[in-house]
């Protein structure tokens, strides 16, 4: 059976969005339904997670890179127990921006497979590496994505994720987002850029 991918989210801006978590406490992780099984990645994964990763993103070459900076039990991926086929992960990469985070860890590469959507699958696999990140005791997790991500954007906000006003534009972005969200947005709620 063919799987059939995320629509392709173009980057628009040249700067992503950010997610910060300052001085965040671990979240719930909701009960996996049944079926699922919830686990961290192993060697014998790769064909399989580069499948589901090719669902969300047209970049290649990034297992590698994911594997090098992932930390130790924070590269989950749940796998659909009937076929075998892994259906979402999520990663809790170690500080690896010099730049930006020099000392911060950042959740990354969150997907589900489309045809197990509506399952809560997300939320496992990104809750799961947000008391990753939280276990690691950063000071200030992050994570970049793009504004028309707008199911895993409300998922991050839901577990206590910022947005970060790091670069000029980014209020405007927010208030944007938040409007195609129909929440309401205020500034009050944004982490300034200098943290």
């Amino acid at each position: 059976m063919t799987r059939r991918p995320h629509p392709f989210v173009e980057a628009r801006f040249e700067h992503q969005l950010e997610l910060v978590r300052p001085g965040g406490g671990r979240v719930e992780v909701p009960a996996l339904p049944a079926g699922y099984t919830l686990r961290s990645f192993i060697g014998d994964d790769a064909a399989a997670y580069e499948d589901l990763f090719a669902l969300a993103w047209v970049d290649t070459g990034t297992l590698a890179h994911t594997r090098a900076y992932a930390l130790p039990d924070g590269f989950v991926v749940v796998e659909h127990d009937a076929t075998g086929e892994l259906v979402s992960s999520c990663v809790a990469f170690a500080p690896e921006s010099p730049e930006r985070h020099p000392s911060d860890g950042s959740l990354g590469w969150l997907v589900t497979d489309p045809g197990h959507g509506g399952r809560g699958l997300a939320k496992v696999v990104a809750a799961t590496v947000t008391n990753r990140l939280v276990d690691e005791a950063y000071a200030c997790p992050w994570l970049g994505t793009e504004d028309d991500r707008l199911v895993a954007i409300s998922l991050y906000l839901g577990m206590g994720w910022r947005p970060s006003l790091y670069t000029d534009g980014m209020a405007a972005r927010w208030r944007a987002i938040f409007g195609r969200l129909g929440a309401e947005f205020t500034p009050e709620i944004c982490v300034p850029g200098d943290l």
